[in-house]
């Protein structure tokens, strides 16, 4: 994934939408796309080879939508939404495991309490994890109804965590925001002895974000701005290697940490923003270039070696909401209202 010649990627297929997407996903063997919509709670789902979406899009009006979470089977997912205020409490939250097959639910996981702010399949197996704004993160099975496993956040931490499997599905992490608001917390655990507590521990202060903003530009930022504070986490991934730790918070900025020390190696933020509020990023499946939308419907291409800015693509008319990179082939994909995938 070369980044720096002008002109590729290219828009090679446009999908379009009805509402802003919340969050798309690749299936694991890059063919497929889904494309979920919260605002008329629908799925769309997208042939990565022919550039089409799949027949019509499927809807969840009683559930609704704003996560989507790829399966190993092609033909199911796993989805979470608000839900409908018809559903008893306890349940509204429950994430689903949608057959698009024969469009049928196979089965509910039902235990949070709150919102359902992220899903993580992990790749070795049917395990996957829940994170949500009641403060836990839970651990689940494909093939049972029932949690494995649950974490509470202890109160040195505040509002929701994220949490994410690596790409081997040996190793996951969990962030959350501190609770004097000045700092993040990223534990790893060990996904076969998760019992044991985290194996590493990584506290990130604002000063430390300061810092490596001032090292990377030259410039000081000032203590407590918007500029220098990640906020509440949005997102949290892996890099394809394992190397490295995103973060996204909601002022904008992205982190990138050290995968094994915890470190910041650089801070990510587009210059001359119009207005504040979170900003879609991940990583390239070559682990060489970040990527991350702008307020004017661009997406910024950074090296993650030197820092330095390759390009800006251009095509949406409104700011990105999410972005991806298919793990299989030259391609990434990015949503605002139509979703546009880009090839070499």
């Amino acid at each position: 994934m070369n980044f720096s010649i002008p002109g590729v990627p290219a828009i090679a297929a446009v999908i379009p939408g009805k509402s802003p997407t919340t969050c798309i996903r690749y299936h694991e063997e890059g063919k497929t796309l889904y494309v979920a919509s919260e605002g008329d709670a629908q799925l769309q789902v997208v042939n990565c080879l022919s550039g089409k979406e799949e027949n019509l899009a499927l809807r969840v009006d009683r559930e609704q939508i704003h996560e989507v979470e790829a399966t190993h089977h092609e033909n199911c997912v796993l989805f979470a939404g608000k839900g409908s205020t018809m559903i008893p409490s306890g349940q509204r939250h429950a994430v689903s495991y949608w057959s698009l097959h024969d469009n049928k639910i196979l089965r509910k996981f039902r235990g949070h309490q709150d919102k359902v702010n992220h899903i993580s399949m992990s790749p070795c197996d049917d395990t996957f994890l829940t994170s949500s704004v009641d403060r836990t993160v839970r651990l689940w099975n494909l093939q049972q109804a029932g949690g494995i496993a649950e974490l509470k956040l202890p109160s040195e931490t505040a509002k929701g965590p994220l949490a994410c499997f690596d790409a081997t599905g040996l190793v996951f992490a969990v962030g959350a925001l501190t609770a004097d608001l000045k700092g993040h917390y990223v534990h790893l655990y060990d996904a076969r002895n998760y019992g044991a507590g985290a194996f590493a521990e990584f506290k990130l202060q604002q000063q430390d974000v300061e810092q490596a903003m001032q090292a990377q530009t030259g410039v000081a930022s000032s203590s407590g701005s918007s500029g220098s504070s990640l906020g509440e986490l949005h997102s949290l991934s892996f890099n394809t290697s394992g190397s490295q730790i995103l973060l996204g918070g909601e002022h904008g900025q992205t982190l990138v940490l050290d995968g094994f020390e915890g470190t910041i190696q650089k801070v990510f933020s587009p210059a001359n923003r119009t207005s504040d509020g979170f900003l879609a990023s991940c990583f390239s499946s070559d682990d060489k270039t970040l990527l991350q939308a702008n307020d004017a419907g661009g997406i910024l291409c950074w090296d993650l070696e030197h820092g330095s800015l390759l390009q800006t693509l251009e095509g949406h008319s409104s700011r990105v909401n999410c972005i991806s990179s298919n793990p299989r082939y030259s391609q990434i994909a990015s949503s605002c209202t139509q979703t546009c995938l880009w090839l070499w």
